[in-house]
């Protein structure tokens, strides 16, 4: 059967915002990419992950709006949504995550100098302080270990003799060992 075109309309109006709002998706992965360093198998494994889920967001739209039908013209609406976005409104995003990635960096770094320069100042001193100390106790418990008694073990023989009569009438001791369990 025929649908009416503008049925056909709202479907591809709403696989072009779908495109759009998978593109703003993707700006979070950038801006994580911008914050911290990934290797090409990370990139990999996660723009894989983005497609995946993607896909699967288009399908499930595309059986929502389409009534159970998926068409071509979905996927066409929905590709052409994410180009003309990255194209427009994403480099105008990218530009600013970029400027907003390198202030955010710059905090991070001032934080993190700031804290050295606390550390190197007061807390190096104190810990060269504090290490003979630590060394001495080393010292104590290795002694310790050294000289501590030992305990007693799970398995330990018993040594006891047993008296026999010989056939000459004498007595003929022999030692018999037996173990003992706790």
């Amino acid at each position: 059967m025929f649908e009416n075109i503008s049925s056909t309309m709202n479907q591809c109006f709403v696989f072009f915002i779908a495109g759009i709002v998978m593109g703003l998706f993707y700006e979070a992965l950038r801006f994580s990419r911008m914050l911290i360093r990934h290797n090409a198998v990370a990139v990999c494994i996660e723009d894989a992950v983005y497609l995946s889920l993607t896909a699967v967001i288009g399908f499930i739209i595309a059986l929502s709006v389409g009534i159970g039908y998926f068409r071509i013209y979905y996927i066409v609406c929905e590709v052409i949504g994410a180009i003309l976005y990255f194209l427009t409104l994403g480099r105008l995003i990218n530009y600013a995550l970029r400027h907003f990635s390198n202030a955010v960096k710059h905090i991070l770094r001032v934080f993190f100098d700031k804290i050295i320069q606390f550390s190197r100042k007061y807390i190096v001193p104190i810990a060269k302080k504090v290490s003979p100390l630590f060394s001495k106790f080393a010292e104590i418990a290795e002694n310790v270990k050294k000289y501590r008694k030992k305990g007693l073990k799970s398995e330990h023989s018993m040594m006891y003799n047993k008296k026999e009569q010989s056939d000459g009438g004498g007595e003929n001791r022999s030692v018999v060992q037996a173990k003992i369990r706790k």
